[in-house]
């Protein structure tokens, strides 16, 4: 039987299951992807283990005026707000002044990560250095029970990287995809079901693997349509498999969830963490997906991914990698803040953001940093796990360069799994 698995695996372009991971124990896949933060900013305070890549050692500063090298120093503190007074900029020209602080870095430039405060003060010009700080500081573990509890008790990434250095949309394509066809911002295609490429939606549907995409769009008019539905395939074929997130509760408590299951929270107002969703209330939506899934009969069997799908402008210290493939040979250009035209080819990775794995089969308490076998985690790496679970193609070269984390699910079941977690509070 092994022998035959491994053959239909490697017979469908996928590389074969790690043969001392427990891959084979994971009969079902759930991913949350939250919205707009970064590593540093949310879970770079973590104290559980020094081992952690957060902002603290040394302390992590920016210039007030990054072109202005010897102006005041503002530093990273962890006095983050439960609601953030602004919202980053988070475009792609916009990263580019917060990680290389120049909205026009040259091809094989060094990255500073030192152009955060000088981009909010750009994007808000209230003369504030303490508003503006606000970018730059990280949230006390206390106040954010939630994940901090998680991350104890599971695997915590501390070097997962966004796919683009740019906002929502691009990155969920990318998740889902494995590029975004060439958009670098959250334009109408991502409204009107345009996206040609095939998705994972499409890819899982074709093997016969079940799969729903639930979503909580509270609004006649949603900011954004669930991820499934950005491609024109789910809204030719599959629209009956995105129904809303209410249905999730249902079927996790009647162990029903399918095969794949994504969830989108709602943007961007009380339970995405995006500004100006307070982070308790995103905390709290966080507990209740896993506590259905922790207390329902399919836990035994089930990874629970959860992920950021883009820093959201807020700062990180950590440089993101460069010269990696893009998921095809397609451009974006916009302009920047100073007027003058950026194109960017898709060929380095976005800023690192909070990911944790969460299963009886995986680790308690360990902190992943970089792979062993190279290259970086990000957010293709999903896609390459799935590949390899249940021999999938490879749909993109991004995803072909990300590595995978199935030598992270283990033959040893944990009988140790919290069934609640407390609860997050305003502060």
């Amino acid at each position: 039987m092994a022998r035959s698995l491994l053959f239909v695996a490697l017979s469908l372009g996928a590389a074969a299951m790690p043969a001392s991971s427990g891959m084979s124990n994971i009969k079902n896949i759930v991913v949350l992807v939250q919205e707009n933060l970064s590593f540093d900013h949310f879970a770079g305070g973590l104290d559980y283990d020094s081992s952690i890549d957060g902002p603290q050692n040394p302390q992590y500063c920016n210039p007030a005026n990054v072109s202005i090298p010897t102006s005041d120093q503002v530093c990273a503190s962890p006095s983050a707000k439960n609601i953030a007074s602004d919202d980053p900029n988070h475009s792609i020209a916009g990263g580019n002044m917060q990680v290389f602080g120049t909205y026009h870095p040259l091809v094989g430039a060094k990255s500073s990560m030192n152009g955060f405060i000088s981009e909010q003060r750009a994007s808000y010009p209230k003369d504030d250095l303490n508003r503006a700080a606000e970018a730059i500081n990280y949230f006390n573990p206390d106040h954010i029970p939630v994940f901090n509890n998680i991350a104890q008790n599971f695997v915590l990434f501390d070097r997962w990287f966004a796919a683009v250095p740019g906002p929502t949309n691009p990155n969920r394509a990318y998740l889902t995809s494995g590029t975004s066809h060439g958009h670098g911002r959250n334009d109408n295609d991502f409204m009107t079901s345009s996206l040609p490429q095939k998705s994972i939606f499409e890819q899982l549907s074709e093997k016969g693997i079940t799969w729903k995409n639930y979503e909580n769009s509270t609004q006649s008019k949603p900011a954004f349509l669930p991820d499934a539905m950005f491609y024109d395939w789910t809204a030719q074929n599959a629209k009956d498999n995105v129904v809303p997130i209410s249905q999730f509760y249902t079927d996790a408590k009647a162990g029903a969830l399918p095969q794949f299951t994504w969830i989108n929270p709602e943007c961007c107002s009380y339970m995405s963490m995006h500004p100006p969703s307070p982070i308790n209330m995103g905390e709290n939506f966080v507990k209740s997906i896993y506590e259905a899934i922790r207390n329902s009969p399919q836990w035994d069997e089930t990874l629970f991914i959860l992920t950021w799908d883009e820093h959201g402008g807020f700062a990180d210290h950590v440089s993101p990698p460069t010269d990696v493939p893009a998921g095809d040979s397609l451009t974006y250009t916009e302009k920047a803040q100073d007027g003058q035209e950026y194109t960017f080819h898709f060929d380095r990775l976005g800023i690192r953001v909070p990911t944790v794995l969460i299963s009886p089969w995986v680790s308690k308490g360990l902190v992943q940093h970089k792979p062993i076998d190279g290259n970086e985690f990000t957010h293709t790496s999903i896609l390459k796990f799935v590949s390899e679970l249940w021999g999938l193609e490879s749909l993109s070269p991004r995803v072909d360069w990300s590595p995978s984390f199935g030598n992270l699910i283990t033959n040893n079941f944990r009988s140790d799994t919290p069934e609640k977690l407390p609860n997050a509070a305003d502060f």
